[in-house]
């Protein structure tokens, strides 16, 4: 009798699941948290955090923790929540650590029981060149991790991989990335404002040794302020039901760009400015579990990181709910979400938020149900 009632809740489950439909009753709820307090020394500053559902059910945030003053060290960090987001162990070092150079932005990709955490690497830390791709996995749930391991690139200087990547239907394991046109032929942009970049996906059949490349999305639209990227540069991405990826792409201009692949990332549409204010600054992507509904996280602003909003698709991106406020500092910089769900369909959205005095920054989070994201 037990499992007859065990399979039938199973049943109800995944049938609410595939109609995109939250618990009968269920009630808007909304609360945020910080992952990381600025806390001086090593974890003056907190910044780019990524973050995933492991393979056991608990989240995993990633980011970069480094000091204040000139020349910090940068080490990439992470911490562990087995509540779904309300509490999180103390920061731990991940393994990568390359003296010398400068080791950040890390990213996320699940292949099964799997945890890949990737680097951006600055062999000559400060130098606009070119970069390495480190990876250190995990096959208990975060707890250890291996012995990093120096990959192969697609390109001299990759960057923008700060979003989870994904596990492909053909077995492949994707992540968004930009690289660098003036750096593939040698030369140093003095700074971010003269870097030009093209998007896409790169991918791997062997755990993360050898990386290749995608098609390129690419449009240069005039920026409107001298520091922004050129081109499309830091995409973040998600697979639909139907297979298609949907890219939403950093620009210079006043909105979030847009792409689609119908071939898994082998070639991209032509990019339009999509229907969500933004500049200069990533957004995030996720699909709910068992669904098409897609939920984007973004600075909703033409001009500047904030206020961070969250809306939901529920059309494959072609369209999008009215904004939610997140979070709306009125002036401080709330940037570089991440979202993800955890085994109980809470969204849980990090980012990075500098604090008021200029002398730290921290990583937070909100966790919230699609009744509160939808709700009037």
């Amino acid at each position: 009798m037990k499992i007859a009632a065990t399979l039938l809740f199973s049943l109800v489950l995944t049938v609410g699941d595939l109609l995109g439909q939250p618990p009968e009753g269920e009630k808007p709820f909304f609360e945020t948290g910080v992952v990381a307090k600025s806390a001086g020394g090593a974890f003056a500053f907190n910044a780019i955090p990524g973050v995933a559902a492991t393979p056991g059910g608990k989240l995993l945030a990633v980011w970069i923790a480094y000091p204040a003053g000139p020349n910090p060290r940068l080490r990439i960090v992470g911490a562990l929540s087995a509540d779904g987001g309300r509490s999180w162990s103390p920061p731990f070092f991940l393994p990568i650590d390359n003296p010398g150079k400068e080791d950040a932005d890390p990213s996320l990709v699940i292949d099964g029981q799997c945890i890949l955490a990737l680097s951006t690497t600055l062999p000559v830390p400060g130098k606009i060149l070119t970069t390495e791709i480190w990876v250190t996995t995990s096959e208990d749930d975060g707890k250890t991790w291996s012995q990093p391991f120096l990959a192969s690139t697609p390109h001299k200087y990759v960057e923008g991989k700060v979003h989870i990547g994904h596990k492909l239907p053909d077995g492949r394991l994707a992540v968004g990335y930009a690289w660098e046109t003036f750096c593939e032929q040698g030369l140093s942009p003095a700074t971010e404002g003269e870097m030009d970049n093209r998007a896409g996906l790169m991918f791997t059949r062997d755990g993360g040794h050898h990386w290749t490349a995608g098609g390129d999305i690419y449009a240069r639209p005039p920026k409107i302020t001298p520091g922004a990227v050129n081109g499309m540069d830091e995409p973040a991405t998600v697979v639909l039901e139907n297979g298609e990826i949907f890219a939403l792409l950093r620009t210079g201009t006043d909105h979030l760009w847009q792409s689609r692949s119908h071939d898994r990332g082998a070639s991209w549409s032509a990019p339009v400015p999509s229907p969500l204010a933004g500049h200069n600054a990533p957004a995030a992507l996720w699909r709910m579990r068992g669904t098409n509904d897609v939920v984007v996280v973004w600075d909703n602003s033409p001009r500047h990181r904030w206020p961070l909003a969250v809306a939901l698709s529920r059309d494959g991106c072609h369209s999008w709910s009215e904004p939610k406020i997140i979070v709306d500092t009125h002036g401080q910089p709330v940037s570089y979400p991440a979202v993800t769900q955890a085994p109980d369909r809470t969204l849980v959205a990090v980012w990075q938020q500098d604090l008021p005095d200029g002398k730290g920054r921290e990583v937070r989070l909100a966790r919230f149900n699609r009744a509160w994201l939808l709700s009037r």
